[in-house]
Parts: structure tokens; C-alpha cells; sequence
């Protein structure tokens, strides 16, 4: 049986954290302080080994998404075209309707007619609408923050600066 990742870290800190074996007592602490080193080389190489095969399947599985991020960028546009034709197809037979003052067509499988549309606001000037009907989005540029605590090292109230860290695989 294989030990687990979380098996062989576990290990690991213990023999890190075992006091140092008393070599005072000649050979056979000697001994026992190559046994233990011995164990530790051999955790560490298994915890190696157990990173490195997790990291290969983090490759594999990253392909496998960029394979599908591909597909599903060509299906999306894919369905853009189709759409767009779709589009076009429906304006051509409104228009056609429109012209030739067809009020409603019925067939078997379907009833076609142009209906109003709901109404809708079109904006021609913004700087002309009043105060009341405008909406205020209030959004935090937390790029000009980050300039100025760089550049003053002041942190404005309201906001703390947090300093993570991340797997780099290359």
C-alpha cells in the first residue's frame, strides 16, 4: 500500500522535530543517528516522488482543461455564427411581413406574426437625465492603492494589505 501525501508530510515533521539522538554514548548512537538520517532520506524521497506524480497530474489535468477551453471557444463560435444567421433569417421574414402587410401566417407546426415589442428607454444624452434616475456604482480601485502604499507606504483606513502565497509549477 502507498502512503499518502498527508502520510508521508506527517512523518516527515516528526523525525524533524525528534530531539537530537545523544552521540555521546559512542557507536551506538552513532547508529542510531544514521538510522535516523537514513529515515529521513527516505521519507524525503518518498515525499519527492509524492509531490512530483501529484504535480504530473496537475499537468495532465490542466491540458485536459486547455483541450476543452479550445473546444469550447470554437463551439461558442460556433453558435455566434449560428445565431447571427439566425438573427439575420428572422429580421429578413419581418421585414418581409412588414412590406407585404402580412398580419399572421399559420402553418402546422407553427403561427408566425410580427407583435409589438415591449418599450424600451434609449438614452441620447446622459448629461441631460436627471439626478434620479441615474445609478451610482460605488467600486474600490484597489490598483491606486496598491500604488500608493508602494510608493508612500500609507495604508488608507478601510483597507488592509494581505500578503498570501501560491504553488509555482514550471
Amino acid at each position: 500500500m502507498t502512503e499518502t501525501l498527508y502520510e508521508i508530510t506527517k512523518d516527515l515533521i516528526i523525525l524533524n522535530n525528534l530531539d537530537e539522538v545523544d552521540s555521546t554514548n559512542g557507536q551506538e548512537g552513532n547508529d542510531k543517528l544514521e538510522q535516523l538520517q537514513q529515515a529521513l532520506d527516505n521519507l524525503n524521497m518518498k515525499f519527492i516522488d509524492k509531490v512530483c506524480n501529484i504535480v504530473k497530474f496537475v499537468k495532465n489535468l490542466e491540458a485536459h482543461r486547455d483541450a476543452l477551453a479550445a473546444e469550447a471557444k470554437r463551439l461558442a463560435e460556433r453558435k455566434r455564427s449560428f445565431d447571427s444567421r439566425i438573427d439575420w433569417l428572422k429580421k429578413y421574414v419581418k421585414n418581409a411581413m412588414e412590406v407585404t402587410q402580412s398580419n399572421k401566417i399559420k402553418y402546422a407546426f407553427f403561427t408566425i406574426y410580427v407583435a409589438p415589442s415591449q418599450p424600451s428607454v434609449e438614452v441620447r444624452n446622459i448629461d441631460e437625465v436627471e439626478e434620479e434616475f441615474l445609478k451610482v456604482k460605488k467600486e474600490v480601485d484597489k490598483t491606486k492603492i496598491m500604488e500608493q502604499v508602494k510608493s508612500t507606504g500609507v495604508i488608507p483606513s478601510g483597507v488592509e494589505i494581505v500578503q498570501g502565497t501560491h504553488l509555482v509549477i514550471r
